[in-house]
């Protein structure tokens, strides 16, 4: 079986969405089928040129050039490779969804088009009442064109249900990348550590604002940004660390490979995300792999994997009483129950690995292949 998979950015690009991509294509060919890749040539940040390999593991990567904004890229280009596959698989919601549904609409091709969700496009509030017009006018005629819609969770599926028929509604939540299982690092006291693109959805500001509020009594308190900074935002977080007076405890250190990540979750006490919306949380179930206990927010796959005093905590992403005292609570933990907290985490996370992942999807493609076929 031969399978396109179609992304916006994909590695060298690190990021939930290019590590679903990667490590669902490389168990793919683990099984014995073809998979390729079309992605953007450019950044949709700093929209520089990605200098990338032309293969991955013997996965092939074409790179194509768009025009219009980060959040909407048009790249008809993508559309002459589809011929050549048996299944084209969309990752996150695009104009490659709507492009591959209009033109199978009008005859250009008849392939089987899957699409997987990652979340959708409610991450931010803003342009409420356009996101809410395409939704319901473009989205909705694009997905039931769709012959499968993926949610990468049940919180993903329930949003998608009102717009997808159940009956092409599958829900097979993302594996995680290895290199958090494996990479073992010594517990740093008071180290804080959040994952992410650095956007205003993910609201870093707010776990700034949390970490001030504990600064003054827990003196080894430390936050560690990782992720990469769109359009200057890191700059913002660096001022509002100072204007809170915890600017040497605040370091944003950008975007780092999957083995420097790895390396950096493992040393933390806590991970800690304040993101208002996630499809999945990827982020967060790579941290319980590495057995770091989370303080999240309840979103995406949270309410699913992280239990209370087990493997984590919940907070309201808001420096109220409530969350100032889990936090300093959290901290003040003695190593044993953080101890007890690691296994508990690794053990939370084991469900979600990539040889499963794979085989569901495998599934869901050679259904559709078979049925095309035929």
């Amino acid at each position: 079986m031969r399978v396109l998979q179609v992304a916006r950015q994909f590695y060298p690009k690190v990021g939930g969405i290019e590590s679903c991509v990667l490590n669902l294509s490389r168990g793919l060919v683990a099984r014995g089928h073809a998979v390729e890749v079309v992605t953007l040539n450019r950044d949709l940040r700093t929209r520089r040129l990605i200098n990338g390999p032309a293969e991955i593991d013997s996965i092939r990567i074409y790179r194509i050039p768009y025009i219009g904004s980060s959040r909407y890229p048009i790249a008809p280009a993508w559309l002459g490779f589809i011929e050549n596959f048996d299944v084209i698989h969309i990752h996150a919601i695009d104009f490659f969804v709507d492009s591959a549904a209009a033109s199978r609409f009008v005859g250009f091709h008849k392939k089987p088009i899957v699409v997987t969700t990652h979340g959708g496009i409610f991450h931010t509030k803003a342009w409420p009442r356009l996101k809410d017009f395409y939704w319901r006018n473009v989205l909705l005629r694009s997905l039931r064109a769709a012959d499968s819609v993926v949610a990468v969770s049940d919180r993903d599926a329930e949003l998608f249900s009102s717009i997808v028929p159940r009956d092409k509604l599958v829900t097979i939540p993302n594996g995680i990348d290895p290199a958090f299982g494996r990479t073992s690092s010594s517990r740093v006291r008071g180290r804080l550590v959040t994952v992410g693109r650095i956007t205003p959805s993910k609201a870093i500001d707010k776990v700034i604002d949390l970490v001030a509020a504990v600064a003054s009594e827990i003196e080894q308190v430390e936050l560690f940004v990782a992720g990469p900074d769109e359009n200057g935002a890191a700059d913002l977080l660096r001022r509002h660390a100072e204007r809170v007076g915890v600017a040497s405890r605040v370091k944003v250190l950008g975007e780092l490979s999957t083995e420097q990540l790895a390396t950096l979750v493992s040393s933390a006490q806590i991970f800690i995300s304040a993101a208002t919306h996630e499809g999945f949380g990827i982020t967060t179930v790579e941290a319980l792999s590495a057995g770091v206990p989370a303080l999240v927010t309840p979103t995406g796959i949270h309410e699913q994997i992280v239990r209370p005093g087990v493997n984590g905590w919940f907070w309201s992403g808001l420096r109220d009483p409530d969350a100032v005292a889990t936090l300093r609570e959290a901290l003040l933990l003695p190593d044993a129950a953080l101890d007890n907290m690691r296994s508990a985490a690794r053990s939370s996370a084991a469900p979600f690995d990539w040889s499963v992942s794979t085989d569901r999807y495998e599934r869901v493609f050679q259904s559709l292949h078979r049925k095309n076929s035929g």
